[in-house]
């Protein structure tokens, strides 16, 4: 794998996209998985990203929402950012110290690529979100998503209208 620095993964994590592509409106269930997938591409340059949704079909609160960058050159693809909802026990994959049980998010590292190990493979616990929903919305806008409203508007906030009274007397 390619190493990048710190600042180049902080980069492809906040540079502005956009949506090219949308799979489909909703998550489609496959064997016990809802799954969506959406094509992004950087508005300055040619850099190009895949984000993946998935969400267990009976246990809405086990998903997992990522941004993996799309290298020109080869050098295959690169997990940049996955928000996570509890998901039970520890993967050997990770890092013991990692907080499985509840919201997290992971980030790539610099450190973790010059390691040998997967790039996000760091996670911290997040009170940013504590549904897939939340989730969503949270990680499109870390990742800069500059068309999301256009693909998923936000509902999540309903305005209070009060209709003008008589003051009592």
């Amino acid at each position: 794998m390619k190493e990048y620095t710190q600042a180049e993964l902080d980069e492809l994590i906040a540079c502005p996209k956009e949506i090219t592509e949308l799979a489909r409106r909703e998550l489609r269930l496959e064997g016990s998985q809802r799954r969506n997938d959406i094509r992004l591409r950087c508005r300055e340059g040619d850099r190009e990203f895949r984000v993946f949704m998935r969400m267990h079909d009976e246990f809405h609160e086990n998903f997992s929402i990522g941004l993996v960058h799309l290298p020109k050159d080869g050098s295959g693809e690169l997990v940049l950012l996955r928000c996570n909802g509890p998901h039970g026990e520890y993967n050997a994959n990770f890092d013991p110290q990692h907080p499985h049980a509840e919201f997290h998010v992971h980030r790539a590292s610099e450190d973790a690529i010059r390691a040998g190990l997967r790039p996000e493979k760091r996670a911290d616990r997040t009170e940013q979100y504590a549904t897939y929903r939340e989730a969503l919305f949270y990680f499109l806008q870390e990742v800069n998503i500059v068309n999301a409203g256009a693909y998923f508007p936000d509902d999540r906030q309903t305005s209070l209208a009060f209709e003008e009274q008589e003051p009592s007397q």
